[in-house]
């Protein structure tokens, strides 16, 4: 970052192989309603039409900085932006995400009329591949820095942090390539306050080579070892980074299998009581398939909203005080 901010936002994403997407997303931004931020797009090497989609936005508009760099993983990438931002505040967006008009400037208003307040996030509707919104994300609590302990709060598309922290902080944690984003939320909360706008901000896009698919046991190892380095270091003041080994092997995500897409959709769908859609796919997925995660759900899909309701709010309360 340089030394004085000069610009309100810099909107930093890091993309690789997201020639599908990746051009909604970067016009979501150029679409919001504050004009006051530059875009920094790091491509980490990607080697499909990526690069040639970033390059011709950014013939079209300056506030779009494209920077080319051979393949670090994403959290390398990221940390590079950070180094270049201009922005008094650093947004974040993922390449398949999409953020609505005016979640720039009201995050922004908020962190303005809020100082001592370094992260604020909001909610996103959940979409397929398609665009279809099929759900929402908007985890609710009197207690940011409490539950962010328990649970990620945050969809990374719809924070927005104020850059001298960060950077004072040292940015995103390098060893950490499946859920970095958890691990700078917590050390902010550990520094200053955080808070949580019950507003639905964007779109976060289930996406089948999405981290959150694509690498779901990886991830969940690494926010175990996060959750235990935040104990610690509340305990006694640091962790046990400096000494932590990653995995050596860092695949490149892949795309989970179709049915297992289509499972995670019907569940996402049933989460938001569109019980008949969500029936008619675990319905599908069930012919020549006798596995019992398929017929509990198929069953839940016939009981009554009240009753489904009433369990995800217990199983919210649980996440939110206990896990």
């Amino acid at each position: 970052m340089t030394s004085e901010p000069i610009l309100m936002v810099s909107v930093l994403m890091s993309v690789y192989n997201d020639e599908r997407f990746v051009g909604v997303a970067i016009e979501s931004i150029l679409s919001q309603t504050l004009s006051d931020f530059e875009f920094i797009i790091i491509n980490d090497g990607s080697t499909d039409d990526t690069a040639a989609i970033l390059e011709k936005y950014a013939a079209h508009d300056r506030r779009i900085k494209v920077y080319q760099q051979a393949n670090a993983g994403t959290t390398a990438a990221t940390n590079f932006g950070l180094s270049v931002a201009r922005g008094k505040y650093v947004a974040r967006l993922d390449s398949d995400d999409i953020s609505h008009p005016h979640r720039l400037q009201a995050e922004v208003d908020f962190l303005e009329q809020n100082p001592g307040i370094a992260l604020v996030g909001g909610g996103s509707e959940i979409i397929d591949a398609g665009g279809r919104v099929i759900g929402a994300r908007n985890i609710k609590t009197s207690c940011p820095a409490r539950t962010l302990l328990h649970r990620c709060i945050y969809q990374q598309s719809d924070v927005m942090f104020r850059t001298d922290v960060v950077v004072k902080l040292g940015g995103y944690r390098e060893k950490f390539r499946n859920a970095q984003d958890y691990d700078l939320w917590l050390r902010i909360s550990e520094v200053a306050e955080i808070a949580k706008l019950d507003a639905i901000l964007g779109q976060w896009r289930l996406n089948s080579g999405g981290y959150t698919l694509s690498r779901t046991l990886e991830q969940k190892s690494e926010v175990n070892v996060i959750k235990r380095f935040a104990r610690r270091r509340r305990a006694t003041g640091q962790d046990d980074y400096a000494s932590y080994l990653p995995p050596e092997a860092m695949k490149h995500r892949c795309n989970i299998e179709p049915g297992q897409y289509e499972w995670i959709v019907a569940l996402v769908l049933l989460q938001s009581l569109r019980l008949r859609e969500a029936r008619e796919i675990i319905n599908e997925l069930r012919q020549g398939h006798a596995r019992g995660k398929y017929i509990l759900a198929y069953v839940a899909t016939s009981m009554p909203k009240t009753i489904i309701s009433l369990v995800l709010n217990v199983r919210n309360l649980y996440l939110n005080t206990l896990a």
